[in-house]
């Protein structure tokens, strides 16, 4: 069995990244850092990298994906925030995650959920049946609700089958994007894009055309985007692996036992205690 070297760095809490080939020391910096917050929390504030992808990294969780949560952060130059994105359907629309297979095939329950050509489409009734009936339905679901991907059945495991076109979820970062026109629209030219997972080409060429200048990511999702978009022309972003804390360690580490001013007023003047 190979190591998931994806889902360990999609899950870990702390991120370490040293570039620099020939020098440990940014790697020592950072392992002395961490190890002073696990001994001492609180003892210096997160950065802003820490602070603006913790926020993408709470933001995944609204996602009603079935495969992954994605968030996403824009912010300028000045780590500035403009705009929060996760992946998740347009707004109006049921999460993939609340939509039952056997609702839309038997044609019961609640109609809204369901789009015209899911309903109507006799084709994709047909493979809507073939995963019904290659299902193994004796099992005990424990009251979970049979959800399915669109994007799975439609493409039937066949050529396209990783194509983004026909999924029914805005990526988050797109989404992202999205926001900062519906409520008013702000330029963001040479910002920052935080995102949980590094961009499809089609985020990716949306982030190069509105002029991001640096992406942060934790994991990096599989494609060509970094190869054959990201990395090519006269005003490529520069991709940043992240580094810091996040999730329950950035609560940890940066959430002091003790209020730091009572803590030294202890240890200044125990006559007062």
């Amino acid at each position: 069995m190979k190591q998931n070297i994806e889902r360990c760095n999609e899950i870990s809490d702390i991120h370490l990244v040293n570039d620099e080939k020939n020098d440990i020391q940014p790697l020592a910096k950072q392992l002395v850092l961490y190890l002073s917050l696990i001994l001492h929390p609180g003892l210096v504030p997160p950065t802003n990298k820490e602070r603006t992808m913790q926020i993408a990294y709470t933001a995944k969780y609204n996602s009603g994906c079935l495969s992954r949560q994605v968030g996403a952060v824009i912010t300028d130059e000045n780590f500035t925030i403009k705009a929060i994105g996760w992946n998740d359907v347009p707004e109006g629309q049921t999460p993939c995650i609340l939509r039952n297979i056997h609702n839309v095939y038997k044609q019961q329950a609640d109609r809204i959920a369901y789009s015209n050509y899911e309903w109507n489409d006799t084709s994709f009734h047909k493979k809507l049946e073939n995963k019904i009936l290659n299902g193994n339905w004796s099992v005990d679901l424990k009251g979970r609700n049979v959800s399915y991907c669109f994007k799975d059945i439609f493409n039937d495991k066949g050529k396209g089958q990783n194509n983004q076109v026909h999924t029914r979820s805005l990526h988050a970062e797109e989404n992202a994007f999205l926001q900062i026109s519906k409520y008013g629209g702000q330029g963001i030219k040479g910002g920052k894009l935080f995102t949980t997972a590094s961009p499809c080409e089609l985020c990716a060429k949306k982030a190069y055309q509105l002029g991001i200048k640096e992406i942060y990511y934790i994991d990096l999702y599989p494609g060509i985007s970094k190869k054959h978009i990201l990395e090519n022309g006269a005003n490529c972003p520069k991709m940043k692996m992240f580094d810091g804390a996040i999730g329950r360690a950035y609560i940890h580490l940066y959430q002091p036992i003790l209020s730091y001013k009572d803590e030294l007023r202890d240890l200044l003047e125990p006559e007062n205690y």
